[in-house]
């Protein structure tokens, strides 16, 4: 059977995401693992690739604020490379629990930055070097995000936010997950959320 110009899906290249989760206690020790298949892929992700294959300004990408903008082609769009106590771009987790959407643009319950009740400490983000290993070439996003808040903080959703531009440096949300199981970080302890960026043939 033909198919026209589109090949049936399962036959395209597959873009895929996969995100891993340690949490480790106060001396290090692992107290719980996850790691799944995500399928968190925001329009954002897919709106600021249009504007670079089309070399264009797009109307309408909605930042982290829920604020539509018209985004241009720039160096640093989907830079995800935060710094220490940077929350505007690079992983951050919270604690909503609403499903994923299409449409979702930000946490639904951002945890902050600090050492405060609820807070939580941003260490930098890395993006490690992509790695080929046929079929398939992948890179990995990480961070490390610790909890000196003095109790215990349940994590239950992630994102990764990376930064877009419209004359001025502006941030939106690219994947959003909700954890499959509650993450409980405990107090001295932290969590490292890695999200793996895979193409396969």
């Amino acid at each position: 059977m033909k198919h026209g110009i589109w090949r049936p899906l399962a036959e395209m290249k597959k873009e895929k995401l996969w995100y891993a989760i340690v949490v480790r206690d106060r001396q290090g020790k692992v107290v719980s693992r996850e790691r799944r298949k995500a399928h968190s892929f925001l329009k954002q992700w897919n709106q600021l690739v249009y504007v670079h294959v089309t070399n264009s300004v797009y109307a309408g990408i909605v930042d982290t604020g829920g604020t539509p903008l018209n985004i241009q082609p720039y160096a640093q769009n989907f830079r995800m490379t935060a710094a220490a106590g940077q929350t505007t771009y690079g992983i951050r987790v919270g604690t909503g629990n609403t499903p994923v959407a299409i449409d979702n643009f930000a946490l639904e319950t951002p945890i902050e930055e600090g050492t405060g009740a609820d807070q939580m400490e941003h260490l930098i983000c890395t993006v490690a070097n992509y790695v080929v290993a046929p079929p398939s070439c992948s890179h990995v996003v990480s961070r490390t995000i610790a909890n000196s808040s003095g109790g215990v903080i349940t994590v239950r959703e992630a994102v990764c936010y990376m930064v877009m531009y419209d004359g001025a440096l502006k941030y939106c949300c690219a994947t959003r997950d909700v954890l499959a199981a509650p993450q409980a970080v405990p107090n001295g302890g932290a969590i490292t959320i890695d999200w793996a960026i895979q193409v396969t043939a």
